[in-house]
């Protein structure tokens, strides 16, 4: 990473959060005619989009972690904390992906908890504050580690994502060994009433029996819940992937204007590979390995990525192509684990504590970063138009 002294009173676009060429020359404080010169020296990432309202504009995240201090402390992306929006902690928080999109948003998370080693290890390495062991398994001892957090004001919003694998896709959806995970979830939201919580699932958890019993449970103790598939190509990820996200406050006007905002700020159309990348990839195609042969596996930066998930092999010698397929196999090549942390939206630069397998699972298990963001937006919008959590 490049070291450089910015000007710390340039934000990107509010909007957008994207710095286009005049914000970014203020930052870097030179002239817009400089940062084109350092594009061609290779002094700058690659843009986000180089066409968005007819010129090249750079995500915030991206440029925070290029210019980085490249040392042993990991990307620690910047972020501006919102000090009116309600604190936050992070169960089952994995790498970080649904943290990093809420800092991102002005909040304020405090910790993330999960069971992973590599996984608490590449937290605690990039968000600036640390992550902790836990077996979000064991109630008792959630409870146990959550009870700092009370009598020290509100207690903090929970977020978190019971791991995906606990419904079967197979056969009748028999629910796995541990499906009950989400109902204990639920039970440390009855325990602590956070002011409001945000719960990720793979998208056909809503129909899971273990699902309808948690989010019952919620609403008994007074919480109003929403839920919605949302395709993360259309909330600002290069990738379609679609997640079941569930929403409560004890504010009924909060939870619907939350889901309003969600609803109005979708894009109109998906988000390409390229338009994320530009021209970094320098290919035009890519090989993701198929579930089975009868899927296609290779795939154009001119549409989203599929799923990125939890394998990342290389072309087999057996592959026998696809009619799907946009060019024959041998003209294309695999992603590297970099460059599928970055279709999950992790910026440049963040760092993976892991063997090379478990890098690959932890970047497939991750929630997008940008999608996190965007549900994120959702609330922080929603509970300044609604008067918080609790109402005016």
């Amino acid at each position: 990473m490049t070291k450089r002294t910015l000007d710390p009173a340039v934000k990107p676009d509010e909007a957008t959060d994207l710095y286009d060429v005049k914000r970014l020359a203020a930052l870097l404080r030179v002239r817009p005619a400089t940062v084109r010169s350092m594009r061609t020296r290779d002094q700058l990432p690659e843009p986000t989009s180089t066409d968005i309202n007819g010129g090249a504009v750079w995500a915030r995240e991206i440029v925070d972690s290029f210019f980085a201090s490249d040392d042993d402390a990991g990307t620690k992306v910047s972020v501006n904390v919102n000090p009116t929006l309600p604190k936050v902690i992070d169960l089952f928080s994995g790498c970080g992906g649904m943290s990093l999109g809420f800092q991102l948003a002005g909040f304020d998370v405090l910790e993330g908890f999960d069971n992973w080693q590599c996984a608490v290890d590449t937290y605690s390495k990039n968000l600036g504050h640390s992550a902790t062991m836990l077996d979000l398994g064991d109630l008792d001892a959630t409870i146990g580690a959550l009870e700092k957090y009370e009598g020290v004001g509100e207690f903090p919003a929970i977020i978190g994502g019971p791991p995906c694998q606990d419904f079967s896709s197979a056969g009748s959806r028999i629910e796995g060994a541990r499906a009950d995970l989400t109902e204990k979830f639920a039970s440390v939201i009855v325990r602590f009433t956070p002011p409001f919580f945000v719960m990720e699932n793979v998208a056909r958890a809503e129909r899971a029996a273990a699902f309808k019993r948690a989010v019952a449970v919620m609403e008994e103790a007074g919480y109003t819940v929403k839920k919605v598939v949302l395709d993360a190509s259309l909330c600002g990820v290069p990738q379609k992937r679609k997640r079941l996200i569930t929403i409560g406050s004890k504010n009924p006007a909060v939870t619907a204007a939350i889901f309003e905002w969600l609803a109005a700020n979708q894009s109109e159309k998906p988000m390409t590979v390229r338009e994320w990348f530009g021209n970094r990839l320098n290919t035009d195609t890519y090989y993701r390995h198929p579930r089975s042969y009868a899927r296609r596996g290779v795939f154009s930066i001119d549409e989203p990525s599929p799923t990125v998930r939890g394998v990342n092999r290389p072309v087999p010698a057996g592959y026998p192509g696809h009619p799907g397929d946009v060019v024959a196999v041998d003209k294309t090549r695999p992603l590297t684990a970099a460059e599928r942390a970055e279709i999950q939206t992790f910026p440049p630069g963040y760092k993976w504590v892991a063997s090379r397998t478990n890098t690959e699972q932890m970047i497939g298990n991750a929630v997008p970063v940008r999608l996190a963001k965007f549900v994120a937006q959702g609330i922080s919008a929603s509970l300044a138009s609604e008067g918080g959590p609790h109402g005016s």
